[in-house]
């Protein structure tokens, strides 16, 4: 019997398009697409999608579309890549199936189709309710529009909705942060993703930044909206089960209700193989990563040259000492932490054995615990909020 990383066990799918580019993002995306680049885009993801893998597809491999903005191909679109996965038996009895949506770009009947389709989940990009924070961010909806695609939704009949939320935004305050967080619970959604703000480099929002045209809460400020997100959100009966995602608990329960957390992104945080198909998607097998070419028109054409030598060509093998590296800082996200007997199984090292010393302040400072029934090495609350620099041991 096949170990869990023996197989992929999620589809990733990348759709580039977008209505509009917001301000703060640096993702592979693009806006003002004419149709035929997306139908000649479309036909490109079909033909890497029936290309041979490298690793077999368990049966239940969650399935997530993403991008971009996937909800502004039409739902014929969507369909022909639902169906190029169910013909290569990628997609056969998903444990989730999440296709990411904005607001103003669906009604009732386009989310109907999704569900008719196969998913399950729905992941909406809210990041405020606060139209003066959106249009500051180059969002094209309203905080209106967003709570209504979320009841569309729930109308559509998904049981499982994510709101993204951001904070640290321009013009934020600890009042209208509080104001989108409640304004969302009182809906129907049963997971939130809450993110701070990063300026990256080269977008609008830099430009913006550097030519004092707008202001971005300091730093002070910043922090006590993280802390915040988690007092609040806890308070409201969310869970918090990776650093920045909560998922509501179970009625009868504390503990995380078996549906509500993000079965897909729990893949990546495992570091579990995962497939991926697109422009600038990027598979793991467990030993190699491949990413694609990110541009579209560069992506069609190598799709349009697919063989052995070309997927070598975009192979980066990773050794044991990265993929031992990138498990622990990825699996440290989780609130559950990381399965140390798993680490040894799949790397051949005792992490305590090799990090311990320098794990031991943090440890003595109560931001790492070690959970000895589970052989589980795991950040605190408080050692969240330092992850980054708790990951630097394991570079």
């Amino acid at each position: 019997m096949r170990k869990e990383w023996e197989e992929y066990q999620a589809i990733y799918v990348h759709i580039p398009f977008c209505v509009q580019k917001c301000l703060y993002c640096d993702f592979a995306s693009y806006a003002n697409c004419t149709h035929q680049v997306k139908e000649r885009y479309v036909a490109a993801l079909c033909r890497e999608i029936a290309y041979p893998l490298s690793l077999p597809v368990a049966e239940q491999a969650t399935i997530y579309f993403g991008g971009g903005t996937p909800s502004t191909l039409t739902v014929e679109e969507i369909a022909k890549i639902v169906a190029a996965l169910k013909a290569k038996g990628l997609w056969r009895n998903p444990k989730e199936a999440t296709i990411e949506v904005n607001p103003g770009t669906v009604d009732v009947e386009k989310l109907k189709a999704f569900k008719g389709l196969g998913f399950t989940r729905i992941s909406m990009g809210v990041q405020s309710l606060n139209d003066t924070e959106l249009k500051a961010i180059g969002r094209i909806h309203t905080a209106e529009q967003a709570l209504e695609a979320i009841a569309m939704a729930q109308k559509a009949g998904f049981e499982h909705i994510n709101a993204d939320v951001i904070y640290g935004l321009p013009q934020q305050s600890l009042e209208t942060l509080k104001a989108t967080l409640s304004g969302l619970l009182a809906t129907a959604i049963d997971h939130i993703s809450v993110y701070g703000l990063i300026v990256e480099e080269g977008t609008p929002l830099e430009k913006l930044l550097e030519e004092n045209k707008i202001s971005l809460p300091d730093e002070d400020m910043a922090a006590d909206m993280y802390d915040f997100v988690q007092e609040f959100l806890g308070q409201k009966g969310f869970l918090r089960y990776e650093i920045s995602n909560y998922a509501r608990r179970g009625k009868e329960s504390q503990r995380l209700v078996d549906t509500g957390y993000s079965r897909h992104n729990d893949v990546y945080w495992r570091y579990l193989p995962y497939a991926a198909f697109g422009a600038s998607a990027a598979s793991f097998d467990g030993l190699n990563r491949y990413t694609r070419p990110e541009n579209i028109e560069e992506y069609i054409a190598f799709t349009q040259s697919l063989g052995e030598t070309c997927y070598e060509a975009i192979a980066e093998p990773l050794d044991a000492a990265e993929g031992l590296s990138e498990y622990l800082m990825m699996g440290l996200r989780r609130s559950a932490g990381v399965d140390l007997a798993m680490a040894k199984e799949r790397y051949g090292v005792d992490v305590l054995q090799r990090y311990g010393r320098e794990l031991q302040p943090y440890m003595d400072l109560q931001l790492v615990g070690y959970d000895g029934e589970t052989a589980s090495l795991f950040l605190t609350s408080k050692g969240m909020a330092v992850g980054n620099q708790i990951f630097e041991i394991f570079v």
